[in-house]
C-alpha cells in the first residue's frame, strides 16, 4: 500500500554554484571574478548588484527570493538562492547550466536568455506570459492552457539536448525503485514491473517540473516553461504523468488525456510506471514536510490514484 499524503496546494512554494560569475557583454557571455559565499536566506539586499535595477518581488520561498527588474536595458528575472542546503545548490547550478545548454544549441521553443550568473544568483530575460496557476494542484484550467501545456512537454520530448548536463539521467530511476520498495513506500511484488517498464522505455529530455506555477501564458501564442532546475532525461511519459497528476486533483479528464498523449507517442507503459513513482515521491513528500496537517479529502484521493495507477502498470505487465 502506497503510503498517504496531506494538503494539496501546500507543496506549490517548494520551488524553489559553485561556478564563476558570468556576465553580458556587447551581446556576449563571459566568465569574471566569482561571487562571494553564502547570503543570508531572508535579506532583502540579496540581489545588490550595480547593474539591476530591482523591481517587484516575483516569488519568495525558503529556498529563493525571484524578483523582476532591467538590467543593462533587458527586462529581466533576477532569482537569488537563498538556501545553503546542498541539494539546492547543485539544482542552482543545473539551471544555470540549463540556460548556457539552451543558448549553445536553440531548442524548439522560447527560452530565457541567461544575462548573469554566480554562485549564488542568476539573472535572465523576463519573457511574456503569467502562470496560469500557483497551486501544485489547480483548479480546473481552460481547455486551452491545457492543451498548451502538453503541447509544451511533447516538444520537450521531441528535442534532442547537447552533450552536458541536460543529457544525462535526470535520477536513477532503478534505485528510486528499490528505494522505495524497501521503506514500503510500494508494493514489493511490483518492484519487477516498475523496472521492466522503466528500463523499456525510451529515454527522452524532460522539463521535470511542470507545476503550473512554472509556466508562462499568454493569450496569444505558445504556452512556454521556465525553471528548469530538474531538466534532463527522464523515461518517455514522465513529465505527463507528472502533469497529469497534478492537473487531475480538480479535472479527471486531463490525466486520461496525458496518457492519451503518452500512449500516441508510444511510451505508455513508461507512462504508467512513471505515475505510480510520481504518486509514490509526491505521498513522501508531503508526509515529510506536512505530516502535522490533516486533509482526510487529499489522503483519500492519493491513495484512490494509487490503487489506479498500479492497476493499469498490473495489466499492462500481463499484456507485455
Amino acid at each position: 500500500m502506497l503510503r498517504t499524503a496531506t494538503t494539496p496546494g501546500r507543496a506549490a512554494n517548494l520551488r524553489v554554484l559553485d561556478v564563476g560569475v558570468i556576465g553580458q557583454q556587447d551581446g556576449r557571455v563571459q566568465v569574471t571574478q566569482s561571487m562571494p559565499g553564502e547570503v543570508p536566506a531572508g535579506n532583502d539586499a540579496v540581489l545588490h548588484l550595480a547593474d539591476l535595477q530591482r523591481g517587484e518581488e516575483l516569488r519568495r520561498t525558503d529556498k529563493a527570493v525571484t524578483v523582476a527588474g532591467h538590467w543593462q536595458g533587458h527586462d529581466v528575472v533576477a532569482k537569488q538562492l537563498t538556501s545553503s542546503e546542498r541539494h539546492w545548490v547543485r539544482r542552482f547550478a543545473h539551471e544555470v547550466a540549463a540556460y548556457q545548454a539552451f543558448a549553445a544549441t536553440p531548442p524548439p521553443w522560447r527560452t530565457p536568455r541567461l544575462h548573469y550568473a554566480g554562485r549564488t544568483m542568476l539573472i535572465i530575460e523576463r519573457l511574456p506570459g503569467a502562470p496560469p496557476h500557483t497551486d501544485r494542484y489547480p483548479p480546473r484550467l481552460p481547455e486551452t492552457t491545457v492543451t498548451g501545456m502538453i503541447d509544451a512537454l511533447t516538444t520537450f520530448a521531441s528535442w534532442q539536448p547537447p552533450p552536458g548536463p541536460l543529457r544525462a539521467p535526470a535520477t536513477d530511476w532503478p534505485a528510486r525503485i528499490r528505494r522505495y520498495v524497501a521503506a514500503g513506500d510500494l508494493p514489493a511484488d511490483h518492484q519487477q514491473a516498475l523496472l521492466e517498464a522503466v528500463a523499456g522505455a525510451p529515454v527522452l529530455f524532460g522539463h521535470g517540473d511542470p507545476l503550473t506555477s512554472n509556466a508562462l501564458a499568454i493569450k496569444h501564442g505558445p504556452l512556454t516553461y521556465i525553471d528548469y532546475e530538474f531538466a534532463g532525461l527522464y523515461p518517455g511519459g514522465a513529465d505527463l504523468a507528472l502533469l497529469g497528476l497534478w492537473l487531475s486533483r480538480h479535472d479527471p479528464d486531463t490525466e486520461q488525456r496525458c496518457a492519451h498523449t503518452a500512449e500516441v507517442a508510444g511510451y505508455l507503459r513508461g507512462y504508467q510506471a512513471m505515475r505510480v513513482l510520481w504518486i509514490a515521491r509526491e505521498q513522501r513528500l508531503y508526509q515529510t514536510l506536512f505530516d502535522t496537517v490533516d486533509d482526510q479529502d487529499h489522503r483519500h484521493w492519493l491513495d484512490d490514484q494509487a490503487a489506479t495507477a498500479i492497476t493499469a502498470l498490473r495489466k499492462a505487465a500481463r499484456r507485455a
